[in-house]
């Protein structure tokens, strides 16, 4: 061969069209991070398009979106938690207002109680008493697995595990360093119950990040090692990439379902798994199995089985929906009346939107939109 002479090089082959695996890829336009992590929960449960434009994205989006659910979810759980410990600590304070709850004062070893005694709160094998007058002057082992009585100058515990403790109060302000004198009525309870309550919650949280997001995605990375082995044997080729990121989204749709379910009180073990596997294998069937031509609206038909923009915006007619799904998170409320029919009228208002292109052509999107 001579230097001048250029070899022949086999021409590459052009991508196929009919590629096993979506090529990843990052959002364009609409479809910024940003306005991917807010549409992506609303889209998931009600376009069935939507996984297929969510295979195509990094894996890594997926775990994105889903830890940023599982957060804003643990928040507003957590929210709801300390919803209900201020509550509490107003009923509190209310109870000394009335006096259905004595007044303590501890001042060098001996308590002074203002209110009705003896006062005790009996509950089968439990035992809470004061008592300043000598009436109660121990605990009834015999009946009671677990209590705990103020006396004049000592305080007595009794746990599970039968231990049996009488303390001198004097000794519990040093071990507790409380201030001489200490005084317990309606303020003062309250500010320990705000202090616990703020502990608590912080605990709370980080225990129900740890349930939402690492069990969770440990649990579903278990079934998707399951679903893999399948999808490859009727699609060979397919990533384990794929399978994970449809699963991660399809347990949004599940966990709502399960939520309107709750409301009219069906539940049960294992609930969640069913509609997780449901919403699972109809979004791989989209993702992976449903054909996909150039975009067409031609007629329902083409426009069915083409590629078609996802349309971030159409998340938007969502948020009456997710604001009153956040606000009975917080607030416990069971608003079935409320949350039924917006659930209706927000599909209703989606799928017109939805097929609004074939509707009326010439406002269809480009296809690159």
């Amino acid at each position: 061969m001579l230097p001048n002479e250029t070899p022949n090089v086999p021409a590459s082959p052009p991508p196929s069209a009919s590629s096993s695996a979506p090529t990843p890829q990052s959002g364009s336009g609409c479809l910024s991070s940003v306005g991917w992590l807010a549409s992506a929960p609303v889209l998931a449960c009600f376009s069935p398009s939507f996984y297929a434009h969510a295979v195509r994205r990094r894996t890594g989006s997926a775990f994105l979106l889903f830890f940023v659910f599982t957060f804003v979810i643990s928040s507003l759980q957590t929210c709801g938690i300390a919803w209900g410990l201020l509550r509490a600590g107003q009923d509190i304070r209310n109870a000394f207002e009335r006096g259905e709850f004595p007044e303590i004062t501890i001042s060098n070893g001996v308590a002074e109680v203002k209110g009705q005694q003896p006062f005790v709160f009996d509950d089968e094998d439990t035992f809470f008493g004061i008592d300043t007058t000598g009436q109660y002057t121990e605990i009834d082992r015999r009946r009671y697995s677990q209590g705990l009585l103020l006396k004049r100058t000592s305080i007595v515990f009794l746990n599970r595990q039968g231990e049996y403790q009488e303390v001198p109060l004097r000794d519990v302000q040093t071990l507790l360093n409380l201030d001489d004198p200490f005084i317990l009525d309606g303020e003062t309870a309250t500010g320990y119950w705000t202090g616990f309550s703020v502990i608590f919650a912080v605990i709370a949280f980080v225990f129900l990040l740890i349930w939402n997001w690492i069990v969770r995605v440990a649990y579903l990375a278990l079934i998707a090692l399951l679903l893999w082995g399948l999808m490859v044997l009727l699609k060979p080729g397919t990533g384990f990439g794929p399978v994970v990121s449809v699963g991660l989204y399809a347990l949004v749709p599940a966990l709502f379902v399960v939520h309107l379910l709750s409301q009219l009180s069906l539940r049960f073990p294992g609930l969640t798994t069913v509609f997780l596997l449901i919403f699972w294998g109809l979004g791989l069937a989209e993702a992976l199995f449903a054909p996909r031509k150039p975009y067409s609206a031609a007629s329902f038909g083409d426009y069915m089985s083409s590629d078609r923009p996802l349309r971030a915006w159409r998340a938007l007619i969502a948020l009456p929906l997710v604001l009153d799904v956040m606000l009975e998170l917080i607030f416990g409320w069971q608003a079935a009346v409320v949350t039924w029919p917006l659930t209706f009228i927000t599909f209703g208002a989606l799928l017109i939107a939805s097929f609004w292109p074939m509707l009326m052509p010439s406002s269809a999107p480009a296809q690159n939109q």
